[in-house]
């Protein structure tokens, strides 16, 4: 699938217009900053417009989870995960990061001139929520995998396969990586360690190539 914005073939016009239009607000959030914390509604969608954001996960006895890592052009907000009762997500800006913020009902409700730009946009994110949720269908199969070994090798392969190339930047810390495969951070280092005296990975850093 190609890569896909809320304003993919929508022209830089017809986006001022639907600035107006949605209501957009924008804000900038500086590292550590909650940038937006989900509820029972689904009132708006965000946009990551510059910098990089994490979806984090706090379930009921207050143990946290990342659940996806938001870069530029990524969509967040109940509409792409409904929480439960029981779970409180959240998102925090990893660096300095500028937001866009829609309201949804503008989104799913036509306007009186029926524009072509609004059919493309929810056309735009159908399509960000079906690649969102093969995202989270990969991360299953990740996270099923039996040891700290192969979820590690399974996550390389998939970012190797999104990438399109062996050589490739982790997009996250060591630690980040090890909250989003749920293992040990010590156990996983021991496993990188161990796949790049074999041979199977060089590492410089967060700099991977897969052999």
């Amino acid at each position: 699938m190609e890569h896909i914005t809320l304003f993919t073939d929508i022209l830089p016009e017809e986006q001022e217009r639907m600035r107006v239009c949605f209501k957009v607000r924008e804000a900038v959030f500086q590292n550590g900053e909650t940038i937006m914390e989900y509820s029972g509604s689904m009132k708006k969608i965000g946009l990551i417009q510059e910098g990089r954001a994490v979806l984090y996960c706090c379930d009921e006895d207050g143990n946290e989870y990342v659940i996806d890592e938001l870069n530029k052009d990524s969509v967040f907000g109940e509409p792409f995960l409904l929480p439960s009762d029981s779970q409180h997500y959240y998102v925090c800006a990893a660096t300095e990061t500028r937001v866009m913020f829609i309201d949804y009902e503008h989104v799913i409700k036509r306007c009186e001139n029926a524009c072509h730009h609004h059919s493309q946009m929810v056309s735009n994110l159908l399509q960000m929520t079906a690649l969102h949720s093969r995202q989270q269908t990969d991360r299953i199969y990740m996270l099923s995998r039996s040891s700290t070994r192969k979820k590690l090798m399974a996550y390389l392969h998939s970012l190797a396969a999104e990438k399109n190339t062996g050589k490739f930047k982790l997009p996250m810390s060591y630690t980040a990586l090890a909250q989003y495969l749920s293992v040990d951070r010590s156990a996983m280092m021991r496993e990188i360690k161990n796949l790049s005296d074999e041979g199977v990975i060089k590492r410089d850093g967060r700099n991977v190539e897969l052999r």
